[in-house]
């Protein structure tokens, strides 16, 4: 993406308010964004490309807490002149919406939505546990990092994905990379034929699912396999696909099928080591029916996440203490 951006500005000179037209009963209707970015796309990028540029040519050392900040305090304060926001972050982005919205103001509670929208997207990345993890997942969409930087932090998010027990597609579609298809490889063999031709299912033309919409569906489909093709499925992507893992221990505990549940524990530890989500979903199911064995997979869960070395500092010893907490509480 091209910005012109960081157009000069003095103190005093301009301010967002001067640019926003009045909202109508229409655009107060819209609670969110989402569905909607390609409408606001402009606006959406612009404050992006803002962060991420400054982020790149100006502070290496900020996170993704000074971007909410600063994205927090423009929100409160469309009214204030350019020269009352904060010199760096702050104001680089005031100015390049400032310059956006003079050739195609929008309303006050559609740049609302806009800063809100930015902000779920830097909150859906909190799970990384990476101070920047929005910084350097946005510089590198926009471009700027360099071909080298770009490598680094490609693998590195190959590295986070593998060691969660997470597909190659889902790496790719933390880096937004792929195509739709990619994503429903799986279903090809394990009950696509079942679905018919429906004509509603799916997206339609020209609309691109994000990555919610992606999961959900994969899913539903999931959900949608008889019993032995679950099995089967977890038995060949079982860490590709942990969170179907989870997903099944849950129905069959449900149902009251444990015996079903250990033969899957048996044959997937058989034949997949360190699968830390797996001692997790077994620790829950049995927390309160059978407590020492619940507490022995939590154990398991503190010897696996130590050889999880791609893993943060900060998000093992979140894990940890949560164990050790559940241990506690068990003895």
């Amino acid at each position: 993406m091209n910005y012109k951006g960081d157009r000069s500005f003095q103190g005093g000179e301009d301010l967002l308010f001067r640019h926003l037209l009045p909202d109508t009963p229409e655009v107060k209707r819209i609670k969110s964004l989402r569905g909607r970015e390609y409408e606001y796309a402009e606006y959406i990028g612009i404050v992006e490309y803002s962060i991420a540029r400054h982020f790149c040519e100006t502070d290496r050392k900020i996170k993704d807490r000074d971007a909410v900040s600063a994205l927090k305090n423009i929100r409160k304060n469309f009214n204030k002149d350019v020269a009352f926001f904060k010199p760096g972050l702050e104001r680089e982005i005031v100015k390049n919406l400032v310059e956006i919205l003079e050739e195609k103001p929008i309303t006050h509670h559609e740049l609302k939505l806009v800063i809100d929208y930015v902000l779920d997207v830097i909150e859906n990345r909190a799970w990384m546990e990476d101070e920047q993890a929005y910084l350097k997942w946005v510089a590198y969409i926009m471009n700027l990092f360099t071909e080298e930087e770009s490598e680094e932090y490609e693998k590195s998010i190959k590295k986070l994905a593998a060691r969660l027990g997470l597909s190659r597609k889902h790496a790719d579609l933390m880096l937004m990379k792929g195509e739709e298809e990619d994503y429903f490889e799986f279903v090809e063999e394990y009950g696509a034929e079942s679905e018919g031709d429906d004509g509603d299912e799916g997206w339609g033309e020209g609309e691109e699912p994000d990555e919610e919409e992606l999961i959900a569906e994969m899913e539903r489909r999931f959900l949608s396999m008889e019993d032995s093709e679950k099995f089967d499925f977890l038995m060949e992507n079982g860490p590709e696909f942990y969170e179907f893992v989870g997903l099944y221990i849950s129905e069959l505990a449900e149902k009251g099928e444990f015996g079903r549940i250990q033969e899957l524990y048996s044959k997937l530890t058989a034949k997949y080591d360190d699968f830390l989500f797996l001692y997790v979903y077994m620790g829950a199911t049995y927390l309160e029916i059978d407590p020492a064995l619940a507490k022995s997979y939590f154990e398991l869960a503190l010897k696996a996440l130590d050889n999880l070395d791609e893993l943060s500092a900060s998000t093992k010893e979140r894990l940890r203490d949560n164990f050790l907490s559940l241990i506690k509480k068990i003895n």
